[in-house]
């Protein structure tokens, strides 16, 4: 009877182990992050002329915008995305030799704002101002 009890317990614990161990692995395994991919020459050239400056002025507010774009898409698809949240902003070259990482937080009140219109209304211009700024201050 001790055997069969014995048994019986470690099969349990075995299971469990098994179960939580592929629940860890998976959530590291599949987990993929918040990514926009942009190619664009400008922030890889000379920009020391007025011109060059204003134009990746010009590009980074159209950035903001797509990763704007971007967050939108991606609360729609996952509504319980919650907290601070991070955007890999990845500029390449058009050759793809070169690249910039920028890291854009997106504070968790966007987010929840985010999941509503009338939330949308009031923070989108906010968003991009805030996204704007970070793309050129670490660029």
């Amino acid at each position: 009877m001790k055997n069969n009890n014995r048994y019986s317990q470690f099969k349990n614990i075995l299971f469990l182990l098994i179960l939580v161990s592929s629940f860890t692995h998976g959530q590291f395994t599949f987990y993929k992050p918040y990514e926009l991919e942009v190619t664009s020459d400008i922030p890889f050239g000379s920009l020391i002329s007025d011109i060059d400056q204003m134009r990746l002025g010009l590009e980074a507010q159209q950035w903001s915008v797509e990763v704007l774009k971007y967050w939108l898409i991606e609360v729609q698809k996952n509504p319980f995305i919650t907290g601070d949240q991070k955007i890999n902003f990845i500029l390449y070259d058009s050759q793809k030799r070169q690249k910039i990482v920028i890291p854009v937080p997106v504070k968790e009140k966007i987010t929840r704002s985010f999941k509503t219109e009338a939330g949308f209304q009031e923070h989108y211009i906010e968003f991009i101002s805030e996204t704007y700024e970070w793309l050129l201050e670490n660029l």
